[in-house]
């Protein structure tokens, strides 16, 4: 997603790397790294325009895994682990779950909902949702409990994705690159 956490780990990646930059104000680099350290759990760490280029860092659990079309997937985690924002340290539940997109011309990628619950200084409630509009373009949308956010994705091959993004009513262009594919 965008901003929110989800209850699907990176899957079959095991390192995502998003470099953005704001269109208003160069200065206001983005940058996001998740790792996934073995099957369970992931960590995040981001510097952001947003958060007056602090960074932050995150660990989030997968309790259970998504079972497309029968079960969603859980996590539990922490943003913000080192209490450096303005909105401080935050605890989440996130569940997701995905639905395939079937039809004439099926797609390779499946439409995804996204839920989360939060706790201390995280929103109380967070959604968002991920729509295959090809396969190779996609349409991302969030309301963060805070923001609505939206990105529009192009997808040339699986370990690429060059993202147009409106985040937290600002306009943002980023690359984001995935390794470790199984």
């Amino acid at each position: 997603m965008i901003e929110i956490p989800t209850g699907r780990p990176l899957y079959p990646q095991s390192l995502k790397v998003e470099l953005g930059l704001l269109r208003t104000d160069r200065s206001r680099e983005r940058w996001l790294v998740n790792w996934r350290v073995g099957d369970y759990v992931e960590l995040s760490a981001a510097r952001s325009g947003f958060t007056n280029a602090k960074e932050l860092v995150g660990v989030q659990i997968n309790l259970y895994p998504e079972l497309p079309n029968y079960a969603p997937g859980i996590s539990v985690g922490v943003t913000d682990l080192f209490n450096r924002s303005a909105h401080g340290r935050g605890y989440y539940l996130a569940l997701s779950y995905s639905v395939p997109m079937l039809g004439e011309t099926p797609l390779d990628y499946d439409l995804r909902f996204h839920l989360g619950f939060g706790f201390k200084e995280m929103p109380p409630l967070f959604v968002g949702f991920e729509i295959p509009l090809t396969n190779h373009l996609f349409v991302l949308a969030e309301h963060t409990g805070r923001d609505i956010n939206a990105a529009l994705v192009w997808q040339p091959i699986p370990s690429l994705q060059v993202r147009a993004s409106i985040i937290q009513r600002r306009t943002s262009w980023s690359l984001l690159i995935q390794l470790g594919e199984e």
